[in-house]
This record gives structure tokens, C-alpha cells and sequence, in this order.
């Protein structure tokens, strides 16, 4: 069997080099950063070479009076947090776990529940280096809030997987931390809970998270105190649990159309978090007949469903139907990778 050649650069350009020389050389290359989402793709055997990049994890500059944080893309996502929360700012829109990079937050597009009142993870991107498949620094994007002209290659890059470059700097723009922040919810049956749903998306509270699962509906409020207080019918909760199986899939729909899913899952007796307002939904499942299930439903409800996380036995078709753009995905893969080495496995519809 072959071994992975394992490397951990330190800068930006020794990561560049050991890519040109990787292309040059015609060898394939998987992209670490914490490891923590990489039961991802589809099955097959690892790259000839792992490049991981906990080497890069310089805070380049935190900027609180612009709400501003340039970072390596190495850096743990919780000391990203705990460095902004010691200035009163956050970084709502990323989904923080333990051992994850901010680089991997950001490559895998890892939006947490309070996307809805502060947007996806790609929103927070002011400016991103990539390092390209054929070794080129690509800067896209500013430092400052104010818009650029250009590619928007900030957004290409962010979900891409590390299959258009390797990310390896960012700057976020943060958000004040809230003054208070709780979660209230309640029980009830589901035609109940899910016009508690549709009344707290679509009222005067501005929740930052609307999360439907079995036999609950939950709503986190933030900011001053006197504005967060339980909703009419709902108490004080907790972080509602995430839902649990052998693995998760992915599922996004129109907003509009995440209660007709939320009933053909309880219905059938799927474990799920409906995120409402924003039309993502997390199933747990655990066979592939699972996948293909919920897949068939987010297919007929307009949407589409990709395996988030799970072992081999759930990935051999992790993404379903191809999508209408998949030539331009495949010209952008062309043209940011020529020799077409980065994350094999990661490359939707290859």
C-alpha cells in the first residue's frame, strides 16, 4: 500500500511551493484542518500526499474599532472566539467546534444556527488568500467593510471544500456581542409547533435561530435583556440537541417548504433540526435507504440533500442529482486547479 506523504507548513508561500510541486509532480493532495468534518465525499483511497494546515495559525490583526479579524487559516476556530469575545464581539455566523480551524469552518461553508438573523458563514468574509491548485497566491476581496470590484472569489472558495485552492488567510467581519441571549421553547403537536415557527419568523422578535425537531420547537433571542423573554406559549429551554444517527444528512429546501418536510419526517420517524427561516434541515439517518429517502423528499420539495457526515456505507452517491451549473463548476475546477489535484474525493459529480 501506498504511504501519504504528510506535510505541515508554516507560511502561505511554503504551502504554495509544496503545491506546484505536487502538480508538477502529478501527485494528488488531500487538505487537513482539524479534522473534524472529514467524514465527507465520497469513499475512496487517501491523496499521495496530506498537506495539513495547523502550521498557519498567526492572528495577523484584530482591528475591534472596525470589527475586523485576519487570521491564518490554521488557527482554532475557539481561540478565534474567545480572543473576539474578550472584546465584546462574536462570530455568529460559523458553527464553533471543538478542534475545528477557522480555514475548515469556512472551506466546508459551516454556518451554525444564527444564520438566520446574521447570515451564512460566507457572509462574514471581508478578504480571503487562497493558495491555488498550481501553486499561485490568490488575494480576493479587502480588509474593510466596504465592498470591492471584482470576482466575488470569497464566496467561490467558502463551501468549495478545498477544491479550488487551499485557503490559508481570511478577514471576518465581526458582530457585537449581544447583551443577553436565551433560549425559550416548547412541546405540543406538530401542527402546533409549527405555527409557533412560522408566527416567530415572521414576527416582531428577530430570534437569531427558529428550530423545529420531534415534538419541539425552540427560539434563541438576543440582545437587551428586556428583550428577551420567553415568546407568547414558550419557556425558558436550552441549545437543543443536535439530532443523532449513524450519520447526518444535509438537507436544504425553500424556506417555504421546510414544514411539508419537518411532517413527512416525524411522519416516518426521522430525528431532524428544521433551522426555519433559513430552509436547511439536519437528518440523522442510518442506511443508505435513509439517504435515499429524505433525498427523494428534498428533490420533490424543489430542494437537494447531500450526506454532511457518516461512514463509507452511507457515501457511495453523497451528492444525488447533479446540479443545472455543474459545467461552470467544472470550468472553475479547471481553471483554479488545472491538474485537477486537490481533495479528489471532494469534487461533487467528478
Amino acid at each position: 500500500m501506498a504511504v501519504t506523504t504528510v506535510l505541515t507548513p508554516s507560511t502561505a508561500e511554503e504551502l504554495a511551493g509544496m503545491l506546484r510541486e505536487a502538480t508538477a509532480s502529478g501527485r494528488r493532495v488531500d487538505v487537513v484542518g482539524g479534522g473534524t468534518r472529514s467524514r465527507a465525499g465520497r469513499p475512496g483511497p487517501p491523496g499521495d500526499v496530506e498537506i495539513r494546515t495547523g502550521g498557519l495559525r498567526r492572528i495577523v490583526a484584530h482591528e475591534p474599532q472596525d470589527l475586523t479579524l485576519t487570521v491564518e487559516a490554521g488557527l482554532p476556530v475557539t481561540e478565534a472566539v474567545a480572543l473576539t469575545a474578550g472584546a465584546g464581539q462574536d462570530w455568529p455566523q460559523a458553527e464553533v467546534r471543538d478542534g475545528s480551524t477557522i480555514g475548515g469552518v469556512l472551506a466546508t461553508g459551516a454556518s451554525g444556527r444564527r444564520r438566520l438573523r446574521s447570515g451564512a458563514v460566507r457572509d462574514s468574509v471581508l478578504q480571503i488568500v487562497i493558495a491555488t491548485g498550481d501553486g499561485r497566491l490568490v488575494t480576493a476581496g479587502g480588509r474593510t467593510v466596504k465592498g470591492v470590484s471584482g470576482f466575488d472569489i470569497p464566496r467561490l472558495a467558502v463551501g468549495s471544500r478545498g477544491t479550488l485552492g487551499v485557503i490559508t488567510q481570511v478577514t471576518l467581519k465581526l458582530w457585537p456581542l449581544p447583551e443577553a441571549r436565551g433560549w425559550f421553547g416548547a412541546g405540543g403537536g406538530l401542527e402546533e409547533r409549527l405555527a409557533l415557527a412560522r408566527a416567530a419568523v415572521t414576527g416582531a422578535g428577530r430570534p437569531t435561530a427558529v428550530i423545529l425537531t420531534p415534538g419541539r420547537i425552540d427560539v434563541e433571542l438576543a440582545g437587551p435583556p428586556d428583550d428577551v423573554v420567553p415568546p407568547p406559549g414558550m419557556e425558558p429551554s436550552g441549545d437543543p440537541p443536535a439530532p443523532v444517527g449513524t450519520g447526518v444528512v444535509e438537507v436544504g429546501v425553500p424556506p417555504p417548504r421546510l414544514g411539508d418536510l419537518s411532517v413527512l419526517l416525524e411522519d416516518e420517524g426521522f430525528a431532524y433540526e428544521a433551522r426555519f427561516g433559513v430552509g436547511t434541515c439536519l437528518v440523522a439517518v442510518d442506511d443508505a435507504a435513509g439517504v435515499a429517502r429524505v433525498r427523494s423528499w428534498a428533490v420533490g420539495l424543489g430542494g437537494h440533500a447531500g450526506v454532511l457526515d457518516g461512514p463509507d456505507g452511507l457515501r457511495e452517491d453523497p451528492w444525488g442529482p447533479p446540479p443545472p451549473g455543474l459545467a461552470l463548476m467544472r470550468r472553475l475546477r479547471d481553471a483554479f486547479d488545472p491538474a485537477g489535484i486537490l481533495n479528489g474525493r471532494l469534487v461533487p459529480w467528478a
